[in-house]
């Protein structure tokens, strides 16, 4: 059986890995290097939601949007809310956002991380008021500087703390940058009451940074992951935990580096998906990657033979360890429950 679109369209969702610049529109990008003069063409910022054979990396656009373009604190609102608006449009119930203030605040002094921080929330605040999202956000250490500048971004995040901001993740290149180099930061941040997670195994890297994600940082959630499926204990370790695993089919390494014809069949995600691992999809980049949250849900089923009923399974997955709680989880569960009967009209 093939699903239809309607039924992805309609499937309720969570989106608890996604990166908040990966999230910005092309117009909306070059309005703001409109209104602040950045360096760069109309065909450069074009340029940067290509998708070709051998898809580039976002990270050259991230840095360009913070050394030149995020200059003003309503940008980032502007950013949230329109993304937040996207989401909602894709049934998107619940999302998390990850943000990296460790590179904008270098490149410009005089902001400050709680004006930032202010107009993310405030936009999740206003979205969930006019559009029924609910969105947290996930402060996200920056893994190309140093292990202090993440310390110093988890002594922000707790010293101006705020409701809607729930945990820490990580942001940029993971190669060259495991993650014990960030111990005390990911330390700090449990003991402030902050839930976490951490990108690994994301760029090819080899299975240990997995590990030590687990083992080491003692994280709350896994991002990406292929690499476990070179160690089958490790796989079975985390798999028993009953950790979530959010995985991006759309990753860029994957898609540069497996032929298109045979990409789905030797992705890391089909061992994935025949495992025991919890799994959940998600958009991580989504403008830049040209996908949409069903769009996702769509990929995992068509291109990796995910069905009807793993598909649920998974879609709980997401509800599961999405960083929500109390009345707000219960409401949100109720949501979903309707909803997902809503969706199966569509089957």
């Amino acid at each position: 059986m093939t699903l239809s679109d309607a039924f992805f369209q309609a499937l309720p969702k969570v989106d608890i890995h996604c990166h908040l610049y990966g999230t910005i529109r092309e117009e909306t990008l070059w309005d703001m290097v409109q209104q602040v003069g950045a360096p760069i063409s109309r065909a450069d910022v074009a340029g940067y939601f290509i998708r070709g054979e051998k898809p580039k990396g976002v990270l050259h656009a991230f840095r360009f949007m913070e050394e030149h373009v995020f200059t003003r604190p309503e940008f980032l609102h502007r950013l949230t809310y329109e993304c937040l608006e996207d989401m909602a449009r894709e049934t998107v119930l619940y999302c998390e956002l990850f943000w990296n203030s460790t590179g904008v605040l270098a490149h410009q002094p005089q902001l400050s991380f709680e004006v930032l921080q202010a107009a993310i929330t405030d936009a999740m605040q206003q979205a969930e008021r006019d559009l029924g999202i609910v969105a947290r956000l996930v402060h996200a250490i920056d893994r190309q500087a140093t292990p202090e500048d993440a310390v110093t971004m988890v002594q922000n995040a707790l010293t101006h703390c705020d409701a809607r901001a729930v945990g820490i993740g990580a942001d940029y290149l993971e190669t060259g940058h495991p993650p014990e180099k960030f111990w005390k930061a990911y330390r700090m941040a449990r003991a402030g009451g902050l839930k976490t997670t951490m990108h690994a195994g994301e760029f090819g890297c080899h299975w240990r940074n997995v590990e030590t994600a687990f083992d080491l940082l003692e994280v709350d959630r896994l991002d990406h992951c292929y690499t476990i499926i070179d160690n089958p204990d490790l796989l079975a370790r985390v798999a028993q935990s009953g950790i979530v695993v959010t995985v991006v089919p759309t990753n860029s390494y994957y898609l540069r580096t497996l032929a298109p014809s045979d990409w789905a069949e030797k992705h890391p995600l089909r061992r994935m998906l025949a495992s025991e691992l919890k799994l959940h999809p998600n958009t991580d980049d989504p403008t830049f990657h040209n996908i949409t949250p069903a769009g996702v849900w769509a990929m995992m089923h068509r291109d990796f033979g995910v069905p009807l009923a793993q598909i649920e399974a998974m879609t709980w997955n997401g509800l599961e360890s999405a960083w929500i709680e109390g009345e707000e989880r219960a409401a949100l569960t109720r949501i979903f429950e309707r909803e997902w009967q809503t969706a199966l009209t569509h089957v």
